[in-house]
């Protein structure tokens, strides 16, 4: 509970890259606090937007 009000405090966001990193920190956290639980973080829409455009870039390049 003090990391929730520290985290919250000092706006930390405590996000993981996929699921099997989120279940990794869930399986330590879990034996502090059962009730813990694990979201991963999504892929914003900035990212999925780059990422789109480079598979763009890479297709015209196989093209020349």
């Amino acid at each position: 509970m003090k990391f929730i009000l520290i985290a919250a405090a000092m706006n930390l966001q405590m996000t993981y890259p996929n699921q099997e990193v989120c279940q990794q920190a869930l399986d330590t956290v879990i034996k502090q606090d059962p009730k813990a639980i694990c979201i991963p973080k999504g892929e914003d829409k900035s990212t999925d937007m780059f990422n789109q455009f480079f598979k763009m870039v890479d297709k015209l390049q196989e093209m020349e």
